[in-house]
């Protein structure tokens, strides 16, 4: 502590240089947070993050009792920031205005001249000849390469600016104009801070103005991401006030009580200094501490009331049984809670392939929209809030700009809030004017952003609910068909007793079908809304929960979306086969995806690995519910052949093309097939499991199925070292016939 103390020295001149750098990157880190994908928050925080390097550094410089001390400081820590600022900026310039495509190779190039430059900077002499001794402290001297440094760093500069300068240009008037305008301002503003390399490159005792440029600057930058919204924040606003409330309330006040206390403090006892220091920090503490709830009541009320709001809505999403109800409510909600005037909900209809107005309040005669509507499905990707005002700004929509104020016109719109669901678009929310005519604050963006994930999920299963519901109807309805021709074909000739047979097997398969529609509705009501509850309570408790407990909060998060998919795919499965009785193409890659997830987890559980190589076939005729069974039988009996052999195991499904046929391959590495018993394998109750572990049907009835869709099986294998099934589908015109 001595050997420090003897080292660096208080200096004046020092505090507001490294007060400003701190500041500098806790906004740049600040703003980072907000959304940490986003690349444009990520160059704004490498230039905050250069900022504290230079200011901080040459704040020590300026404090530095030894030149040598000073020198090395500047050198390894203030020129790392010196040196790699101009690129940020002009990355951040690139990324900001869509460019980076175009201009990466220059982004790169900025960026090793740079690393160049400050290497050199550590070892050469000719970097840092000598250093300066000011009024203020000790300054760097500039020698032959940094001279080039300079010239280096104007280049990289005024490159942003091209940027700046010719996105303005191009722009039309509006709100990505005025954007452009101030950032461009800001960064203008911080371009005077060059002068600070005057007194580095010849002795000139004027006192460096640059971290004052850069305090302006970021005084521009903000006023520009609150009034215009330049970044992509959600709650930039909300948060801004509250750390410039904050600061004014509570460290202005001690700043002056410092300024003039400071006359009773005596510089010469160390002691007495030590003590008055000590009592400015408790009372500055206990003073901060009484202020900031206040502060936090200030700031947050509004937004505590959303989220009550939210958490009465949450409940009552439970009790909410059919579509219909809950886009009532859910409207009723937004209009008395936002005091919307005109409110639409469109939903997807798979069928049509579009999404149709659901529901509509204060609006008439509204029109689906196709399923690959541009800005739909750019919404589909992007999966959050998206504001009417801005959004025509993004570069990301520049190519589908029209079909943007389209939408928003033809709803009447000022805000868009898209359901996704597992990376799915389902339906999505268009909110417009408020009735007291004041525009969406950053709070009540939030809350539509919270809002739609229980909203999502809600409107998710009571759409499924309605669906098979539907399918169950339509199910017992062919069962009862089926029946009376069953009897009519038994008074009539004996010689179509094949006929027969085919309709008796649809018959049973029908009635199984509506056995598991009925679980699967079940399942959608009793099982998934509770879910829902508990899904949407864990993710509202994260927000206000402190570390210890939001870890077990996303365990039990996780574990409710695991049963969720899993409920998901059994009704998809029950939905599938029941759809596609009749012959038609099937994809095997989705046989494959599908049966794969559905046995997945259950394999790793018992350590078996399933791999897919998924190659470009044509589509099969046949039946996608049979072809599921097949492939499952497979799958089932891979895994007892592991268990038997006891060894880690993996299964690989394969799907590849040949000149005349669609081959679908299961291969293991488990116990295999003996060669005697290979052509008995698929005679109905041979078996060679112990008894009451296997019925010796499965490979039989996947063999019988196989015949149906004029499809072939064998198997091939080495005792000890596996099996490899093999199915081969014929193609309705051989590829040697085409060429």
């Amino acid at each position: 502590m001595g050997t420090l103390a003897h080292a660096f020295q208080f200096n004046w001149y020092a505090l507001p240089v490294g007060g400003i750098g701190i500041l500098m990157f806790l906004t740049g880190f600040f703003i980072y947070l907000q959304n940490r994908r986003s690349p444009v928050n990520f160059s704004f925080f490498l230039i905050c993050l250069c900022g504290i390097l230079w200011l901080v550094g040459i704040a020590a410089v300026y404090a530095a009792s030894d030149p040598s001390l000073a020198l090395l400081i500047y050198r390894r820590v203030s020129f790392l920031g010196v040196a790699f600022i101009s690129p940020c900026i002009y990355c951040f310039s690139v990324f900001w205005l869509g460019r980076y495509k175009k201009q990466r190779v220059l982004v790169w190039t900025f960026f090793a001249t740079s690393t160049a430059f400050y290497l050199t900077g550590l070892v050469s002499a000719s970097s840092f000849p000598g250093i300066y001794r000011y009024f203020w402290g000790y300054y760097p001297q500039y020698g032959p390469v940094n001279r080039w440094f300079l010239f280096f760093f104007l280049v990289a500069i005024l490159t942003a600016f091209y940027n700046f300068i010719t996105a303005y240009r191009r722009e039309s008037p509006g709100l990505r104009k005025k954007q452009i305008s101030f950032i461009t301002m800001a960064f203008v503003v911080s371009f005077i801070g060059i002068s600070d390399f005057v007194p580095k490159l010849v002795y000139n005792p004027v006192y460096p103005l640059g971290s004052l440029c850069v305090f302006f600057w970021m005084l521009v930058v903000a006023y520009a991401i609150i009034r215009y919204k330049a970044m992509d924040i959600e709650t930039v606003i909300h948060k801004t006030l509250m750390w410039l409330a904050t600061t004014t309330a509570a460290i202005v006040p001690f700043a002056a009580l410092i300024y003039w206390t400071q006359r009773f403090r005596d510089p010469s006892s160390a002691w007495g200094s030590t003590f008055y220091y000590l009592a400015v920090a408790i009372a500055f503490y206990f003073y901060f501490r009484s202020i900031q709830p206040r502060l936090d009541h200030l700031f947050q009320r509004q937004r505590r009331n959303l989220l009550a709001v939210m958490t009465r809505f949450s409940r009552e999403l439970v009790l909410l049984k059919n579509l219909r109800d809950l886009l009532q409510s859910f409207a009723r909600m937004l209009r008395r809670q936002l005091y919307v005037r005109r409110l639409s909900v469109f939903l997807l209809d798979e069928k049509n392939g579009e999404y149709i107005p659901a529901i509509a309040k204060g609006l008439r005669n509204l029109k689906p929209f196709a399923k690959d509507h541009p800005f739909l499905a750019w919404l589909e990707k992007k999966d959050g809030v998206v504001m009417g005002d801005l959004v025509s700004a993004d570069p990301e929509v520049e190519t589908f700009k029209g079909e943007t104020e389209e939408f928003f016109l033809a709803t009447q719109g000022m805000v868009a809030v898209p359901l996704v669901l597992g990376g799915k678009l389902i339906g999505v929310v268009s909110l417009g004017r408020k009735a007291n005519l004041k525009p969406y604050r950053p709070n009540e963006v939030r809350f539509l952003a919270e809002l739609k994930i229980p909203v999502t999920i809600a409107f998710s299963n009571s759409m499924q609910y309605e669906n098979i519901s539907e399918l169950y109807t339509q199910v017992r309805g062919m069962s009862e068909e089926l029946k009376r021709w069953n009897v009519e074909l038994e008074r009539r000739v004996g010689d179509r007793t094949r006929e027969l047979v085919r309709t008796q097997e649809q018959l049973t398969q029908a009635e199984k079908l509506a056995t598991l529609g009925t679980l699967a509705g079940g399942v959608a009501h009793e099982i998934n809304n509770p879910l829902t509850a508990v899904l949407t309570n864990a993710q509202i408790l994260k927000m206000t929960a402190g570390e210890d407990v939001k870890e077990s909060l996303d365990l039990i998060e996780e574990g409710a979306k695991r049963c969720q998919g899993i409920v998901q795919k059994l009704m998809k499965y029950a939905r599938k086969t029941a759809e596609e009785a009749p012959h038609k193409d099937v994809d095997l890659r989705d046989v494959v995806k599908g049966t794969c997830a559905l046995l997945g987890f259950q394999f790793q559980q018992e350590n078996i690995v399933i791999e897919m190589k998924l190659g470009d076939v044509q589509a099969v005729k046949g039946i996608a519910g049979e072809l599921d069974q097949v492939l499952t039988n497979l799958l089932v009996n891979a895994r007892d052949a592991i268990q038997a052999a006891r060894v880690k195991g993996k299964i690989t499904v394969e799907t590849r093309e040949t000149p005349d046929a669609v081959e679908l391959i299961v291969t293991d590495n488990g116990i295999g097939i003996p060669k005697e018993n290979q052509k008995k394998i698929f005679d109905p109750f041979f078996t060679t499991k112990d008894v009451g572990s296997g019925t010796g049907l499965g490979l039989a009835v996947s063999f019988g199925i196989l015949k149906r869709h004029n499809a072939a099986i064998s198997v091939t294998s080495v005792p000890g070292k596996g099996a490899t099934f093999t199915v081969r589908f014929p193609l309705a015109v051989p590829k040697s016939l085409n060429t």
